[in-house]
């Protein structure tokens, strides 16, 4: 597993502002993406908010530095 990219591996919760529900997503996904559908009650979850931007931007930055050693891993 550590020939794979850490953020196509990685999941996390990310919560709909339309339903009270959790998508799981791969974390490439979040940071590559700006908005995405619900896949329960089908509205867009926005994710070019300030918040959003910032957090996503601070996880790639993290993923880039984790990378190199996760695939040092045996």
């Amino acid at each position: 597993m550590p020939n794979e990219e850490l953020g196509r591996v990685l999941e996390m919760p990310v919560s709909c502002p339309h339903c009270p529900k959790y998508s799981e997503q791969p974390v490439a996904f979040v940071i590559n993406s700006e908005k995405f559908t619900c896949p329960d009650c089908k509205e867009t979850i926005d994710l070019t908010t300030k918040e959003w931007v910032a957090f996503r931007q601070k996880f790639r930055d993290a993923l880039n530095e984790l990378q190199p050693l996760y695939k040092q891993l045996p």
